[in-house]
């Protein structure tokens, strides 16, 4: 039986999707798949319990039949972390590797989700390199490439856990980056000992929100017709530069929400002469009557915040940043760039699996 612990250094790097799409693949591939995510540090509370979703969400996506107490043992909740400060012990380990030993029952592999960084779980003692020494797992690494200090990265990484890394893999590569990294970075860590398994282009369909999941997070007030609103975001946009350059600068970006004053109607109509699929007018102003018609011809919908625009551009990036795979048409287009770009063969010799 393998175990393979999917690890990031960071936030919002696909590790969810990755291990959806490694799984279905196995699965696809005739092997008996098991699936954890040994500590949660993004707890949700419902009526029953508290429950990790994106663990709830695999486990429904995949027709996994362990329970979520098993396949999420160790729930970091603020209860836990108040019990721990106060001198409280538990046996969090044990809980892990008691959860373990059933999902891995009849399984040819198991796929261990990890935390977002490398020292989350301190607080239980289960950081990324203690579990996968408790579990004896080896890792794959996925991260993004934004420049060259991501290799810094991954070679710390290296260093750090030794043998136990696997290999990487690369997500979100912009295009004017994919010829270096396929290049020269590729091969760089290869000779490092570091195999590549995939590179992974960015996909901005993958990264987007719809007008209504940004009204929501929001909490703004629309203007415009709900049916607008089902339509998808693909990238934010600031204005706040001067008119002459505005329509050179929106034109930049295709299908994006811009987030402005509202008092800058110079910036809103260039946006609105270019591809913008919203509005975002912040502090609580009405647009003007030249606004509101031509946004209404080009049905843009129009959100109003109470926010500076600052604040505002902030809580957008969150919630562009955690965009979860909770979407048939997300996860599709995934699992088509996963297959197109990652060496499972490669992996599945790595780790001794066998195709049936």
């Amino acid at each position: 039986m393998a175990t393979l612990y999917v690890a990031s250094t960071e936030t919002f790097v696909g590790k969810s999707a990755v291990c959806i799409g490694l799984l279905r693949r196995m699965q696809q591939d005739g092997f008996r798949i098991g699936y954890m995510k040994p500590v949660s540090v993004a707890v949700a509370h419902t009526r029953e319990a508290a429950i990790d979703e994106d663990a709830a969400f695999i486990r429904g996506t995949l027709g996994l039949e362990a329970s979520l107490e098993h396949i999420a043992p160790v729930l970091i909740t603020p209860g836990v972390v108040e019990s721990i400060l106060r001198g409280q012990s538990a046996t969090y380990a044990r809980t892990l590797r008691d959860a373990y030993l059933t999902i891995a029952r009849d399984k040819d592999i198991v796929v261990l989700e990890g935390t977002n960084t490398w020292s989350e779980g301190a607080l239980v003692d289960l950081t990324s390199d203690q579990v996968t020494d408790l579990l004896q797992a080896p890792t794959l690494l996925v991260t993004r490439y934004r420049s060259t200090l991501n290799v810094d990265t991954i070679l710390s990484v290296q260093r750090y856990v030794g043998d136990r890394l696997l290999g990487v893999l690369i997500n979100q590569i912009e295009e004017p980056h994919l010829d270096f990294v396929q290049s020269r970075v590729m091969p760089f860590l290869e000779r490092r000992g570091i195999p590549v398994f995939g590179l992974m282009p960015r996909d901005s369909t993958l990264g987007g929100v719809t007008v209504n999941e940004l009204l929501e997070h929001l909490g703004g007030q629309l203007i415009g017709q709900p049916a607008w609103c089902a339509r998808t975001i693909e990238a934010l946009m600031i204005g706040a530069m001067g008119a002459d350059a505005s329509i050179s600068f929106f034109r930049r970006r295709a299908n994006k929400a811009v987030i402005t004053g509202g008092d800058r109607s110079d910036l809103q109509l260039a946006a609105l002469e270019t591809s913008t699929t919203a509005l975002v007018l912040t502090g609580n102003f009405r647009p003007s009557p030249q606004v509101l018609d031509r946004a209404n011809e080009r049905q843009v919908p129009i959100v109003l915040v109470p926010d500076d625009t600052l604040t505002t551009v902030d809580r957008a990036e969150r919630l562009f940043g955690r965009v979860r795979f909770h979407q048939a048409a997300k996860l599709q287009r995934f699992a088509e760039l996963l297959e197109a770009s990652f060496d499972f063969d490669r992996l599945y010799d790595a780790m001794g699996m066998r195709l049936r």
